[in-house]
């Protein structure tokens, strides 16, 4: 493990004290993927996810979360967290009704969609505009529910090549908003937002991504579109993507059929997958332990298998 990893793990680690005393859960994750690849030139085994998870409750109202990835670059970035840690952040709940959840440190971006929520170890044919977004910045969320519906306000660095200009690096931030909602006791659900990233002093880019859940018994579809302008090797593109997402439940085994429509600059590329994915186990430890099996074609054809487990372990 690199010097800078075990710096970070070793932070994350002192939160621990603290839920220990407060006599609150923690929750210790470890985040694996394995997939075996295949595509016309090359066949592989790839370590695809790799992370490690602290989930924890300091009191009843004031949670956190650290989560490092151990097969990523630890290379600082601006706010000072590494590269590779994802999230690392407190959140504060207050209000009458506790309705009220304010949340500082590095966290996801508030993006709309149903892909974008998913953790990235249930991606296989991802869009285009999923794959390449910056994800995680340091800022300040606050949330407000009601009657079902999430709202959130959300300030956070801009910082990354692809929204802000070399001058502006260091100072460019972004404003998003985003509905999580739900309606009809959650046969329809939502996860709308609207963003705009700084370029330079009197610029942004704004970003528009939206989703919608359809929940009717074991079978779900959603519907994701995302709409906007970055810099991608230095050229400012105009960037779309469209994707739908079938899945049903038949308990241990979950199929899957995914389209995805991409465009960027009036240029436009299709995909299709289909998935199996097999959970033989049931229990505390093992619940989260999959096995996948994929085909995928977007320009190429791709075929994976492999496995998932999110082991998760809760000391008291």
């Amino acid at each position: 493990m690199q010097v800078h990893t075990m710096k970070k793990f070793i932070l994350a680690l002192l939160f621990l004290p603290a839920a220990v005393a407060a006599q609150e859960p923690l929750d210790i994750r470890l985040d694996l993927r394995l997939d075996g690849r295949v595509t016309e030139d090359y066949r592989t085994f790839q370590g695809h996810t790799f992370k490690l998870w602290l989930v924890g409750d300091i009191t009843p109202d004031i949670h956190y979360r650290v989560r490092h990835r151990l097969n990523k670059p630890t290379d600082p970035l601006r706010e000072g967290f590494s590269g590779a840690t994802d999230q690392a952040w407190v959140s504060f709940d207050f209000g009458g009704k506790r309705q009220w959840t304010i949340t500082a440190g590095k966290q996801s971006v508030q993006f709309g969609t149903f892909e974008y929520d998913y953790n990235p170890a249930d991606i296989y044919l991802p869009t285009m505009c999923f794959d390449d977004l910056d994800a995680y910045k340091t800022g300040v969320n606050v949330a407000y529910r009601f009657a079902g519906q999430e709202l959130n306000l959300q300030l956070v660095n801009s910082d990354s090549p692809q929204f802000a200009s070399e001058a502006w690096k260091d100072k460019a931030l972004a404003l998003n908003v985003l509905w999580v909602g739900s309606l009809w006791q959650d046969m329809v659900r939502t996860r709308w937002a609207y963003g705009a990233f700084q370029h330079s002093r009197g610029k942004f880019y704004s970003w528009l991504t939206a989703g919608v859940q359809f929940n009717v018994g074991a079978f779900t579809t959603e519907l994701d579109y995302y709409d906007g302008k970055r810099m991608m090797e230095a050229v400012e593109v105009d960037d779309k993507s469209l994707s739908l997402n079938l899945k049903y439940n038949f308990g241990k085994w979950r199929p899957q059929l995914k389209g995805v429509w991409n465009e960027r600059n009036s240029h436009a590329t299709r995909g299709i997958q289909a998935v199996a994915e097999y959970y033989p186990f049931t229990g505390p430890r093992l619940e989260d332990l999959r096995f996948h099996a994929a085909y995928m074609y977007n320009n190429a054809h791709i075929t994976l298998v492999g496995l998932r487990w999110l082991f998760g372990y809760v000391p008291y």
